[in-house]
This record gives C-alpha cells, sequence and structure tokens, in this order.
C-alpha cells in the first residue's frame, strides 16, 4: 500500500498544528504588548486591554481555536503516525498495542508535550471567555498570561523533540525552541495587528505598533542566528541549498523570509512613524502582505518537515 495517504494528512495536520501554534503564541504577545494602565482604574492595578470589543472578540477567538483546533491537531497527527506505521487502514490508527508502542518515542513525547500546551492555553482561555470579550476594559488576567506562557514553552519543547532535529544534540533542540517561539511571536502576531488596524484609531495603536517594531529587533536577530547555525547542522555544505530537494526548499523559505523581512522594514521605518498622519489603512495592508508570505513560509515549513529532509539524517 502508497504511503502517500498518509503523507498527505501528516503535512495537513502538521500545517493545522503550526498555523495553531502560531496564531496562540502571536496573540498572547500582542495582548501582552497593548496591555497597559486604565485611568478609571487604581494605581498599581494590573495590566488592562484597551481595545474595543469587537477586537478583543477576535483576539480572544484567535485563543481558543488555536488551542483547539492545535489539540485535535496534534491528537490527529498522532494517530495518523499510528497508522502509519501499522499498515493497516483507519482501523490501524485506533491499535492500543501500536498507541502504547509509539507513545514512548520521541513522536510521543513530541506529540504529548504539544497537546498539553494547547489545552493548557485552552483551559485558561476558557475559563476567562466572558471577561475577556465583554467586559468594560478588562485586566489581562495573570491566569491567562501564566498559562498561556507554559503553554507556549511546552509546544516549543514539543517541536524540538520531533523531526530531523531530534537526532542532534541538545543545544540545537534548545535552538530549534527559540527558533520556533520567535517565529510565532512574529508571524502569529500578524492578524491581530491587522485586526487591530481595522477596529482602533490609529492614535490608540501607535504606541502599540512602535513596541511590536521595537521587539522586531530581538526577534530578527534570534530568528536569523538561530536559524543558520541550524542550517550550519542540517547541511553539509552550503551547495547543498542549490542541488538538492531539501536545500532548494530552504532556499525558497529564505527568500519569503527575506520579503517578510523588507516589508517588516517597510513598516518600521515609514509606515508605522506615519501612521498618526494617514491612518492605519496602508499599515493595514502591509501587514495583509506579511500574513500571505507567513502563511506561505508555514507551508513550507510543513513540507520541509515531513516530505523531504537533510540526506545525510535521511540516509
Amino acid at each position: 500500500m502508497s504511503d502517500w495517504p498518509w503523507q498527505l494528512t501528516i503535512l495537513l495536520s502538521k500545517l493545522l498544528v503550526y498555523g495553531s501554534f502560531v496564531s496562540l503564541t502571536g496573540a498572547l504577545f500582542v495582548l501582552c504588548l497593548g496591555a497597559g494602565p486604565c485611568a478609571t482604574k487604581a494605581p498599581g492595578s494590573p495590566p488592562h486591554i484597551l481595545w474595543s470589543v469587537l477586537a478583543r472578540q477576535r483576539i480572544s477567538m484567535v485563543l481558543l481555536l488555536g488551542s483547539s483546533i492545535g489539540f485535535l491537531a496534534m491528537l490527529l497527527f498522532f494517530l495518523l503516525q499510528v497508522g502509519l506505521v501499522n499498515q493497516n487502514g483507519v482501523r490501524g490508527m485506533l491499535d492500543p498495542f501500536m498507541i502504547k508502542l509509539l507513545a514512548q518515542t520521541p513522536i510521543g513525547t513530541g506529540a504529548f508535550l504539544r497537546m498539553a500546551g494547547f489545552a493548557l492555553v485552552g483551559a485558561a482561555v476558557l475559563r476567562y471567555w466572558r471577561h475577556l470579550r465583554q467586559d468594560a476594559s478588562p485586566s489581562l488576567p495573570g491566569t491567562v498570561l501564566g498559562a498561556g506562557i507554559v503553554g507556549v514553552l511546552l509546544c516549543c519543547t514539543g517541536f524540538a523533540a520531533l523531526g530531523h532535529v531530534a537526532d542532534l544534540d541538545e543545544f540545537a533542540q534548545l535552538l530549534v525552541a527559540v527558533h520556533v517561539l520567535v517565529a510565532g511571536m512574529w508571524i502569529g502576531a500578524l492578524y491581530p495587528l491587522y485586526t487591530l488596524c481595522r477596529t482602533e484609531r490609529a492614535s490608540d495603536i501607535y504606541p502599540l505598533m512602535r513596541g511590536f517594531g521595537n521587539w522586531g529587533w530581538g526577534i530578527t536577530l534570534s530568528l536569523v542566528a538561530a536559524g543558520v547555525y541550524l542550517l550550519s547542522r542540517l547541511l553539509m555544505s552550503p551547495a547543498e541549498l542549490f542541488t538538492s530537494t531539501y536545500g532548494q526548499l530552504l532556499s525558497a523559505k529564505i527568500v519569503l523570509l527575506l520579503c517578510l523581512l523588507a516589508l517588516a522594514a517597510l513598516n518600521k521605518f515609514r509606515l508605522v512613524p506615519a501612521l498618526q498622519a494617514s491612518g492605519a489603512a496602508v499599515l493595514g495592508r502591509s501587514i495583509r502582505c506579511e500574513m500571505v508570505l507567513g502563511g506561505l513560509i508555514l507551508v513550507l515549513t510543513a513540507v520541509l518537515s515531513t516530505v523531504t529532509g537533510p540526506a545525510h539524517l535521511m540516509g
């Protein structure tokens, strides 16, 4: 029996997991950046989310959907791996013996870490669902923030335990976790920022956009530094970027990343400084282009981790 139906469904499940993870990470990051003191509250009170109800509803929905879809997609990914090994059709996905066997491998460890992370964030968001969506200028619950940080870190650890890097040393796996975290903070923040451009006044979101741009330096440096080191470990030589299928796909991903960096520089140095004078529409269109590029990067990442791999690690 051909493995391609399994590989295709595994690829789709991975794409859902990646999209859910970056959505969660980015939404939490924007919530933290955007929360601030409320004039009607006592000094020293917790930071409050001062955005409109519509914006809070949309970002809360991102958190809820990201956690629930991510959990289910990760469960599906694990069961698909069981079915791929078992080679007994859909029934093979539910074989208790094979489930128990695969749960004791890095595949099981990585899957359960990510599922735990998604479940933790989802439980915290559900607990404060009405508070986040309906209260006037609600405070940012410490429970949501704490659970979000722990959940995201669990997911990052799960990413480092799976894929080609699982065969590398602990330092390389740590860099994978860092790489995944900062990528999620950047790409996942784009939809919440785009939403705020459409729902809030330019003067109200200017401090947030400026703060995100300042964080962008650290995000970019961390992303590039970790990425260059991991490339040096995954490729035998730079020539593989052009001579192997894996390298060519990596090259395409690097080109997309450079385009994303160019748009981010345009936003930081031109569109954000002019935000209050020109309005948020132009910035919103630029962020929408970034979202498209970010989506393509996620698709290539899923392909790279499913369909192909470094020659010396596949061999």
